[in-house]
């Protein structure tokens, strides 16, 4: 997978939630993204539009190959508009206004349970039939150990950086992995990561020592 195809899997998870069709761990993390990116604030803005537009149309309309592209180049050629942006601080005392519903400010840092070197996470309960999320939180210059996916996975960068086999990432930005690719998320050197992921399936490590443990918890 190359950072084409990850724009692409972007563009049809914007459609998904301009459709109302993503489950609610996903569209928290597509309304923290869409608060932090003014361009997909925009596109998000025009897909509504067009979605209402279609709905008042008797007759079916279909997008020609590369349309969608045009529309989101016309989109960001357009004039800017002011668009707040979450702020969330290496400290972790701030989070996107869509994730603050669901995980206590009071407690938020208190909730980190510490999965290996330089790595940490804890759960975001959207419920078990409306998504499985986690926050990760990774220390300059430490990384997840590689694994792979059993379904696919969105990543949302909440604070700092990191970079995989597939491009860098930094806040705001979604990574998307599809099942079976696999990678290594090794966070920037200047501060460390924050990320939100929500996962169809459990992670698969893939060096020899998460092989032995894969077997040991299964």
């Amino acid at each position: 997978m190359n950072k084409q195809n990850t724009l692409t899997l972007l563009e049809s998870l914007l459609i998904d939630y301009a459709s109302g069709s993503l489950p609610l761990a996903l569209e928290v993390l597509v309304e923290s993204h869409i608060s932090m990116n003014p361009s997909s604030a925009r596109s998000i803005r025009m897909l509504l539009q067009i979605g209402g537009a279609l709905m008042e149309n008797s007759d079916p309309i279909s997008m020609s190959e590369g349309s969608f592209k045009r529309l989101m180049d016309e989109i960001d050629g357009g004039q800017d508009e002011e668009i707040a942006k979450s702020e969330v601080s290496n400290d972790n005392n701030k989070l996107p206004l869509p994730l603050r519903n669901f995980i206590s400010e009071a407690t938020f840092p208190k909730n980190w349970r510490r999965i290996g070197i330089g790595l940490s996470e804890q759960t975001v309960d959207f419920g078990e039939e409306l998504g499985n999320a986690k926050l990760y939180r990774i220390a300059p210059g430490f990384g997840v150990p590689s694994h792979s996916h059993d379904g696919n996975e969105v990543s949302l960068v909440l604070a700092g950086g990191f970079t995989d086999e597939y491009g860098s990432y930094g806040p705001g930005d979604i990574s998307i992995q599809e099942t079976g690719a696999v990678h290594k998320p090794v966070a920037d050197a200047d501060g460390e990561c924050i990320v939100l992921a929500v996962n169809e399936g459990p992670i698969v490590l893939t060096s020899p020592v998460g092989r032995l443990l894969n077997m040991l918890i299964k």
